[in-house]
């Protein structure tokens, strides 16, 4: 598999063989287009992914690249991973994607990582993923994420559920954390998602290493719902600090909250100077 994605052919199909593709380390090249057939399941090899940011599929610094599976899944070990022989560690994501620009992702379980199942990252400093689309996938029973967000521009996730989250903290379906004021959270965008049985909460935006210096972020759900989580949604931000507090907009529309334990939301530390959040036609519930 890795050989024929390195052969760089613009359009790669894989065939469903009746059996597993059994992979390790896959690293993904630039200008391909990689349709999974309907049946196919990647799965990770036995014994391996040792070093703990081994990823079963990787991008870094690349562009244009397509990922369609409908009826397909990429699947790890996650049961392995807790076990004496690995290391233990949060990073051993499904799909890791990091400063890559125009990714599309189609139709695929990302499923069993022992990190996240997907993880927009950063692997140069000041460079975010950008032009992103992720559509129809479902994240299951991964062990830190759903999807982690650190640093994006231009982000839209459309029909896309995130469920069965457990492992690691913080748990959640889905995750938009920046590391560094530098980073980026800017038009990123949900629609129509589902978060369930997250053991944390449906979606966290921990938004606190952003200040005054960071580019205002931006960031709108709509008609998403969230439910079985210790929370619906939870907005942290940082109220000050050397750089000053942080800048932007938060838009909720049209999304449920439902049969969490903890806060349908919550809000905490947002700067109402500098940052606008709203909320409308919105449902909480037991």
């Amino acid at each position: 598999l890795q050989a024929a994605i390195d052969s760089r052919v613009p359009k790669l199909i894989i065939d469903n063989m009746g059996s597993p593709w059994i992979v390790d380390c896959i690293h993904l090249v630039s200008d391909q287009h990689i349709v999974f057939e309907e049946g196919v399941e990647v799965l990770a090899k036995k014994d391996a992914f040792k070093g703990g940011n081994d990823a079963l599929f990787s991008a870094v610094l690349k562009r244009n690249i397509t990922l369609t599976g409908y009826g397909a899944a990429l699947r790890m070990r996650k049961a392995d991973y807790t076990t004496a022989g690995y290391t233990k560690a949060e990073w051993r994501h499904a799909l890791n994607i990091q400063s890559c620009d125009t990714i599309k992702v189609y139709g695929l379980t990302l499923a069993d990582s022992g990190g996240d199942g997907i993880y927009l990252g950063v692997a140069k400093r000041g460079v975010p993923c950008s032009e992103i689309h992720i559509k129809d996938v479902v994240c299951d029973n991964n062990h830190r994420q759903g999807i982690s967000v650190i640093s994006a521009e231009n982000l839209l996730i459309e029909d896309t559920i995130m469920r069965n989250t457990k492992g690691t903290a913080p748990q959640a379906g889905i995750d938009f954390e920046p590391n560094a004021a530098n980073e980026r959270l800017v038009n990123c965008v949900m629609k129509n998602c589902v978060s369930e049985g997250n053991a944390g909460g449906a979606y966290a935006l921990y938004v606190v290493p952003l200040d005054g210096t960071s580019a205002p972020m931006s960031i709108r759900l709509e008609n998403c719902t969230g439910s079985g989580g210790s929370y619906g949604l939870n907005l942290t931000t940082s109220n000050g600090g050397d750089g000053g507090s942080p800048r932007g907009t938060v838009e909720v529309v049209g999304c449920t909250f439902e049969n969490t334990p903890g806060p349908g939301i919550s809000v905490t530390n947002v700067p109402a100077e500098r940052m606008s959040v709203r909320f409308a036609d919105c449902t909480v519930a037991h």
